[in-house]
């Protein structure tokens, strides 16, 4: 609440108030998230395709279902990123050695440097920001932004 704004009580115990600042916040953090997507652009990459590259660094191979089941995009989104990936040499489609009809999507060596170099520079800006918030709201903010996400996601796989 800023200096001088006059305390309401609400019937929800103040959530309202909360979800407005949410709202707020949240927007603003949007803006400041899509000002570092040209940073990603920089290096010619989307938002989805980083979303997909550091998805495939993590787990090594996947089908493009997988890929789209997690990132929560369509088969067919996730196909077009995929096909301008291998187009750009980032990632590669291998047949599996059991079902031919199966296709899973790797990254490459030249992908995993790229998506380093894009670690790098978000990296550098978030620990920048970090360090302004020093060590102990630091610990915090990591604490109730994980548990945040933790609880979000939980009430997405409610359906």
């Amino acid at each position: 609440m800023q200096h001088g704004e006059s305390q309401r009580t609400l019937p929800d115990g103040g959530m309202s108030e909360h979800l407005r600042q949410m709202e707020e916040l949240l927007a603003r953090l949007q803006r400041v998230m899509s000002a570092s997507k040209a940073l990603m652009n920089e290096h010619g990459l989307t938002g989805s395709q980083v979303f997909i590259l550091r998805f495939l660094d993590h787990c090594e191979q996947a089908k493009a279902s997988d890929i789209a089941r997690f990132a929560g995009l369509s088969p067919g989104a996730v196909t077009q990123v995929c096909d301008d990936l291998v187009r750009m040499g980032l990632v590669e489609r291998l047949r599996s050695n059991d079902d031919r009809r199966v296709v899973y999507i790797r990254i490459t060596e030249e992908g995993r440097q790229r998506l380093e170099k894009v670690r790098f520079i978000r990296g550098r800006r978030i620990l920048s920001i970090l360090n302004k918030l020093g060590p102990e709201d630091t610990r915090e903010f990591v604490r109730l932004i994980g548990r945040f996400v933790e609880i979000a996601e939980s009430e997405l796989t409610k359906g």
